[in-house]
């Protein structure tokens, strides 16, 4: 949702003749290399300094996997 929102804000801005040339792949590409630096905007945005603590809570918060113990279908030909 927020790369889609900042995306429409870089294309509005642009030039008519160079919209074509924001390809969605190229964009993706971009978006998740500053990841970073919208995540210091947002948290600067809702009053909350990015520090080594708040950096480690997203880590731990969006790194577990909620499919870990997950059955596949799939998994019973696997074998």
């Amino acid at each position: 949702m927020v790369s889609r929102r900042i995306y429409n804000l870089v294309v509005g801005y642009s030039q008519k003749e160079r919209i074509v040339r924001y390809t969605q792949l190229r964009w993706g590409t971009i978006f998740a290399e500053n990841a970073s630096d919208q995540l210091t905007l947002v948290l600067a945005y809702c009053g909350i300094q990015r520090t080594f603590e708040t950096v480690m809570g997203v880590y731990n918060s969006q790194a577990l996997d909620p499919h870990v113990n997950r059955h596949y279908l799939m998994d019973e030909w696997r074998a």
